[in-house]
């Protein structure tokens, strides 16, 4: 397995470009320095984003992806509660992929 290091990816064009368009490196745009609402991926180094574009998901997937990642504070709710809301939603669209996938 090839060690990632960054003289390797300033010496593998198509590996920098590819990791720049999918976000895991920066570029002039600053998008990812921040997000709107009240979640925190931009934190982290590695957002949602570019897992649904790295795995091709599809929506729904990209959907439960992003449920698993995020940690939201919901005003009135504690962190628990938030997170317990945040995995029933996960398993109402788990339920929904799955009639969509057998009525396919």
């Amino acid at each position: 397995m090839q060690l990632i290091t960054p003289e390797y990816i300033n010496n593998n064009l198509d590996l920098f470009k590819y990791l720049q368009k999918i976000g895991i490196l920066p570029d002039d745009s600053n998008v990812r320095d921040k997000n709107i609402g009240e979640s925190n991926y931009s934190k982290s180094i590695i957002q949602p984003w570019s897992v649904w574009q790295d795995w091709k998901l599809n929506p729904w997937d990209a959907d439960i992806v992003k449920r698993i990642y995020r940690t939201k504070v919901l005003q009135g709710k504690t962190e628990s509660e938030a997170r317990i809301e945040d995995y029933e939603k996960i398993i109402h669209i788990c339920q929904e992929r799955i009639r969509q996938l057998k009525n396919n």
